[in-house]
């Protein structure tokens, strides 16, 4: 058999497809072109809202200083006036009223669901030479809870040399106030 090479040129341009169309822009500019007329079209809606005499009186306004009503600040005056000064500790007077009406004090340095760190903290107090205990209070069904008390205090020199000895170990402590 014989070949007509002549003819297989033809044959392979006639497979091809023709494309004619010109090559356009890519989608990315199409795509900022959009946003830019979204832009400007929202831009030309407000400013057609916003009447001419309106927008001359808020730029004159935003330009010139003290317009306005200035803004007053009371609460300086206010907590001077409503300040309360707590003392740091209670004073000799209401130790000794205290004694006199049959009053001790304690001071209760911890609170603890469980009765391990309790007696830890117990033990730690025995150490600094403190008299605590530990009293059981249940202030909901099923809850109980392990608080830690020094004293109890009749005079107040032995009360502020416990929380002497407590404040330079750390330990905070709560003033409570309990009948005989």
């Amino acid at each position: 058999m014989t070949r007509d090479y002549a003819k297989k040129s033809a044959n392979r341009n006639r497979n091809k497809r023709h494309n004619n169309k010109p090559p356009g822009a890519p989608g990315w500019v199409w795509l900022v072109a959009g946003v830019l007329l979204g832009v400007l079209a929202t831009t030309l809606v407000k400013l057609s809202d916003v009447d001419p005499e309106r927008r001359d009186q808020s730029a004159r306004e935003a330009t010139s200083p003290g317009a306005g009503p200035e803004p007053r600040f009371d609460f300086y005056t206010l907590l001077r006036e409503t300040e309360v000064i707590v003392p740091d500790s209670e004073s000799p007077a209401v130790v000794e009223t205290a004694t006199r009406q049959n009053s001790v004090f304690l001071l209760q340095v911890g609170s603890f669901k469980s009765a391990e760190d309790a007696d830890s903290l117990r033990a730690r107090l025995l150490l600094l030479n403190l008299q605590a205990t530990i009293e059981k209070v249940t202030p909901r069904p099923g809850e109980t809870w392990h608080r830690v008390l020094v004293g109890p205090f009749t005079s107040d020199a032995s009360l502020s040399s416990a929380r002497t000895k407590l404040a330079s170990n750390q330990i905070d402590s709560l003033l409570l106030k309990r009948k005989r």
